[in-house]
């Protein structure tokens, strides 16, 4: 004969909901998204020299600055501490220079800079009226 058992079966634990984590995860998204910073702000203003045609620059390269006072200015770095990270990883560079500044001292930064080791200066220039 069958007893009959009238015990409730054994009751498995509640499952912790998901939702309240990723409402925090979305909000810390949209938190880090609002307060990054998408790319470094120049440190020095220049107009740079208008050209015809223009190109691209390639992805991740070396910028260096030449401000009007003939300040160089590469990677958070001025002046003689810039040239210093310059011979350390002497490659190609491209240079943003402000349209005003005089070709003897662009002159004298072209020299400075082959001296130092760097191989290849590109001028950066902005697409202006053909």
């Amino acid at each position: 004969m069958n007893a009959l058992d009238f015990t409730p079966p054994p009751r498995k634990p509640a499952r912790e909901s998901v939702v309240p984590m990723i409402n925090v995860v979305f909000l810390l998204l949209i938190f880090f998204l609002m307060s990054a910073q998408i790319a470094p702000p120049e440190p020095v203003e220049v107009t740079p020299p208008v050209v015809r045609e223009a190109e691209t620059l390639p992805e991740g390269a070396r910028m260096l600055w030449l401000g009007r006072d003939g300040g160089l200015h590469f990677e958070g770095l001025t002046g003689e501490a810039a040239l210093d990270a310059l011979a350390r990883a002497p490659e190609a560079v491209h240079l943003r220079a402000d349209a005003s500044f005089e070709a003897a001292e662009f002159a004298r930064v072209l020299q400075m800079l082959g001296e130092v080791g760097v191989a290849s200066v590109t001028l950066v220039a902005v697409m202006g009226a053909p």
